[in-house]
């Protein structure tokens, strides 16, 4: 039998000198403790060499995706030529596989190969001497970071990464305006409270008190580019009549200077917000559609892939968000949720209650159509 090893600097194949030795494996490691009971058990038949690093990143993106390399090929030939009887020790079942098909040549995997090949590890700067140590380690450590990124660069479960840290940040935004935005009506609300409930909305509120500043200013200010003319009188009247307590020029300072905070985090995430449609649009063009962008993008970064989003049942898709409810209903014996992030998709939340469970459902279940 001979045995297919690979390495960060060529191919080995070695010649199993004794084969009853892989009928006890448990013991198999202890005839590899030294390079004299190692050289009983395996001998190096031929040693191929790659001549640069190109070459052995060429042979490891081609093992990756399950194809055999041009020097692989190279090496496949040579033992068909002198030993095509021989059955072959593979590491790899899959490129067992793909080598019996292209070269009619019998492969072995098993727990014992692999037992096996593990052994040869721990002593192949002693059985393979074309090639130093220092060599061999820089030849490694070089492939292991080209391989590393060509797995990142190419692999098909990364291209939803921007998705997931695009909407996980957008989650992050909206709490922190939040907690700003609050933070601004009570700082400000000492000084003018009656501002509070004349206007509701948080972005014209924040940039009222930025241009307003003192609110006896507001007689003499033109606000007609931030409020509507109606509001404005109602802001003017309230001025004139409000309870607040006085403030400091210090103090106004540091409130508009939150102001800029929060207006540029507004403008910011307006931004972050159409670059997400724009991802989604782009990746999963049915999920935005069927659900929108940001349930669709908080699905995908819940299930951690869109991959791993295609591969659920409909059922778990259904109620994504909603695991801790469903195991307390599991534990107490109680009606489990219909729905979880999906909730919060147009297509439910303005369906009525009745039909809001069998609309998720049909919803999930369209996904993919």
């Amino acid at each position: 039998m001979l045995v297919l090893y690979e390495t960060s600097t060529g191919y080995a194949v070695f010649k199993l000198l004794d084969e009853k030795k892989l009928v006890q494996i448990e013991n198999l490691y202890d005839e590899f403790q030294t390079f004299d009971k190692a050289s009983s058990i395996v001998q190096l038949q031929k040693f191929y060499k790659f001549s640069t690093t190109e070459d052995a990143m060429s042979a490891a993106t081609a093992a990756v995706e399950g194809k055999i390399g041009k020097k692989l090929k190279k090496v496949l030939k040579k033992i068909v030529a002198e030993d095509a009887n021989e059955q072959l020790a593979v590491a790899d079942s899959l490129l067992g596989k793909v080598i019996k098909d292209k070269f009619n040549l019998t492969c072995v995997h098993n727990t014992a190969i692999s037992e096996l090949m593990r052994c040869i590890r721990t002593q192949t700067n002693n059985l393979i001497t074309e090639v130093s140590e220092r060599e061999n380690t820089a030849m490694s450590l070089g492939l292991a970071h080209g391989l590393s990124r060509y797995k990142l660069k190419f692999s098909g479960d990364k291209i939803d990464t921007m998705i997931i840290q695009a909407v996980s940040l957008l989650d992050d935004l909206d709490k922190e305006l939040n907690n700003y935005i609050m933070r601004c009506r009570e700082w400000y609300g000492w000084h003018f409270p009656e501002l509070g409930s004349v206007v509701q909305d948080h972005a014209a509120y924040v940039k009222t008190v930025k241009k307003l500043g003192m609110r006896t200013a507001s007689i003499t200010m033109d606000l007609s580019d931030v409020l509507p003319a109606d509001l404005e009188q109602r802001v003017k009247d309230a001025a004139q009549i409000s309870m607040g307590t006085e403030i400091s020029d210090e103090d106004i300072r540091h409130i508009t200077g939150l102001c800029d905070q929060i207006i540029e985090m507004q403008d910011y995430r307006s931004q972050l917000f159409e670059y997400l449609r724009n991802r989604m649009a782009a990746i999963a063009p049915n999920l935005t559609v069927l659900l929108g962008e940001l349930v669709g993008a908080r699905l995908i970064s819940h299930a951690g892939s869109l991959m791993s989003l295609a591969k659920h049942p409909a059922s778990t898709i259904q109620i994504l968000g909603a695991e801790k409810a469903l195991f307390r209903a599991l534990k107490k014996k109680h009606d489990t949720p219909k729905y979880g992030l999906i909730y919060h998709a147009q297509l439910i939340s303005q369906s009525s209650q009745k039909i809001k469970g069998k609309v998720s459902g049909v919803g999930v279940t369209a996904r993919n159509s």
